[in-house]
């Protein structure tokens, strides 16, 4: 039998055999561990990570002198997740304290094989800060097998949402849906409307991310049960997806109403990080209206009540409503006048010591500077203080832009992002060559972020080695897997001709042969069709911009990748079908 809460009713029963023997003081200890942790869990969701790591520790403790493996799993889970974001320890660090709680679990124990799986997320949850999606993936999805073995539901789906995560860092669309939707079954058996409420929120994220249909429906499914449940920062989540979803769909005017309302609630909970991604989303709705004047406005009384809540100590939120400041004022003020403010910024963020915020300025007075060696000089000391803080997250993005500014200078050979890339390219031509098609579908569109740190000899050398063997075979396999990696629509039959998909990736892949090598941001063809048995040939493509921009190209009259991106579509005539 299942109980409630998702344990088995064995580890119920130990549970309340050791209260009795106990003498009675057991019970009140386990309450009272167990209120800790759900103290811990709810300061997190409000972004009072002190107040989080306080509890989630004096939780820790107290579940281990209990005796329960289970309890003790899950507060580890929020102390080391809340001593890393402090910056209390080090990601390596929190990995050896992982492996020597984990190598202390009794597997013999009733609770033992729950208690291992769950270690297994807490190791998951450091690989994340690490930046190792794959190592993530891996521990998360061999807990969520392991867990539904034991029949833990509720600890299933927190899982399974924990591996969408992973996929979605590894551009893997589908699997996070795939992920999603297994960590919404496992929640719907747990009864637990919290739990299902945050697994219908992966569900609209991976619906949302993979262009899948009804991710609207399943962000209200989830804003519903928050509301019901009054969980403020959960539903404000919620709202804040909607609010992109009617953003990415053009509808501005829906998308800053809902903007405002997750703003709302992040500001009566002080959440910093919440408020920042609710006032970036106003701030683009705000702009999207041409009300460039209202949204600095808006932004920068918001960013004086965050600092307000800070009380001069370091707090995330505080350098994430900057960025958002930033974003408004270039649009208004213009870049000149945005560069020496975030310069402002970058200085009052070292006084108060949020070296996690002087990361974010300096990474973005190096996309934001027109000055080419400032630019990199910007992004190395950036690069060097988030490694020196070890802050995973900014510094794979400093990374990402560097490769930019050394693929622009033509010295490839030094991105910081070459050595993964080669890592990748090497799993892909194995995939190739053992014509695995889930491995490689998955490898290349993780490797779709990592294109441009590649020269053409290195994909000649690679592919055609393989390719060389068996052309007709392996062409047939990249044509094939091509499509699905795309995501094409079946062919289809029009007014006498038929066209069929030109596969996105196999497109790029194609100009990194020839020697242009495009990031992911401008691989704005999606998708590209042809046509054959006509008259002509004919080539149709929808071009679809990026959601974000750099600064500069906030001023331009339109986004530089329009006309690269119909030039890109002529491409697709020469795609052998």
């Amino acid at each position: 039998q299942i109980c409630p809460g998702g344990h088995s009713a064995p580890l119920r029963i130990v549970r309340n055999l050791a209260h009795r023997l106990a003498g009675g003081q057991g019970l009140s200890e386990m309450a009272s561990a167990q209120e800790l942790l759900e103290q811990s869990q709810a300061s997190q969701e409000t972004g009072q990570v002190q107040d989080a790591l306080a509890a989630a520790k004096e939780a820790f403790d107290r579940f281990r002198a209990q005796g329960d493996q289970v309890g003790l799993a899950e507060a580890l889970r929020c102390m080391v997740g809340s001593q890393i974001e402090l910056l209390e320890v080090t990601s390596e660090a929190a990995q050896k304290v992982v492996k020597e709680e984990a190598s202390k679990v009794k597997k013999s124990a009733p609770d033992g094989k729950i208690a291992d799986a769950l270690m297994g997320l807490v190791a998951a949850e450091v690989h994340f800060f690490r930046g190792e999606s794959d190592k993530a993936l891996r521990a998360a999805i061999d807990a969520a097998n392991a867990l539904a073995k034991e029949g833990a539901d509720k600890h299933e789906s927190i899982a399974w949402q924990m591996a969408v995560n992973a996929q979605l860092m590894r551009n893997n669309g589908p699997k996070a849906l795939a992920a999603a939707n297994a960590a919404l079954s496992a929640a719907q058996k747990v009864g637990d409307r919290k739990t299902e409420g945050a697994a219908w929120l992966s569900v609209a994220t991976a619906r949302h991310v993979s262009g899948g249909e009804d991710a609207k429906e399943a962000a209200q499914r989830a804003r519903g049960l928050f509301q019901e449940l009054n969980s403020r920062p959960s539903e404000a989540a919620a709202v804040i997806l909607l609010a992109q979803m009617e953003h990415a769909h053009g509808d501005s005017q829906a998308a800053l109403a809902l903007a405002r309302e997750a703003l709302a609630i992040a500001r009566e909970t002080k959440n910093g990080p919440q408020t920042a991604s609710a006032l970036e989303m106003v701030v683009e709705a705000q702009l999207a209206n041409n009300s460039s004047r209202e949204a600095l406005e808006e932004a920068e009384l918001v960013l004086a009540q965050v600092e307000q809540d800070a009380a001069g100590q370091p707090s995330r939120g505080v350098a994430a409503t900057m960025s958002a400041v930033l974003l408004a004022h270039t649009a208004y003020q213009g870049i000149d006048s945005a560069l020496a403010l975030v310069r402002e910024y970058t200085v009052r963020l070292r006084e108060r010591g949020d070296k996690k915020g002087e990361v974010r300025m300096l990474h973005k007075l190096a996309t934001m500077s027109p000055n080419p060696p400032e630019a990199m000089n910007s992004a190395q000391v950036a690069l060097q203080l988030a490694t020196q803080i070890g802050d995973a997250t900014q510094e794979a993005a400093i990374k990402s832009t560097l490769t930019d500014m050394y693929v622009a200078k033509g010295k490839v050979e030094k991105a910081p992002t070459r050595k993964t890339a080669m890592k990748a390219l090497s799993e892909l031509v194995k995939a190739l060559e053992n014509k695995d098609g889930e491995k490689f579908d998955d490898t290349a569109k993780y490797l779709d972020g990592f294109y441009n740190a590649l020269k053409q000899e290195d994909i000649e050398t690679a592919m055609v080695r393989v390719i060389s063997k068996d052309p007709e075979s392996y062409m047939g396999f990249l044509k094939e897997h091509g499509q699905m990696i795309a995501d094409e629509k079946p062919t289809a039959v029009t007014t006498g001709f038929t066209v069929k998909p030109v596969p996105h990736e196999i497109m790029y892949f194609g100009f990194t042969a020839g020697g242009i090598s495009y990031g992911p941001r401008f691989r704005v063809n999606r998708p590209a069709y042809k046509t054959f048995n006509f008259d002509m040939t004919v080539c149709l493509s929808v071009v679809e911009l990026p959601d974000c921009s750099d600064q500069w190209e906030r001023e331009l009259a339109y986004n530089p990748s329009m006309l690269d991106g119909v030039l890109q579509h002529s491409a697709a005539t020469g795609y052998n079908l």
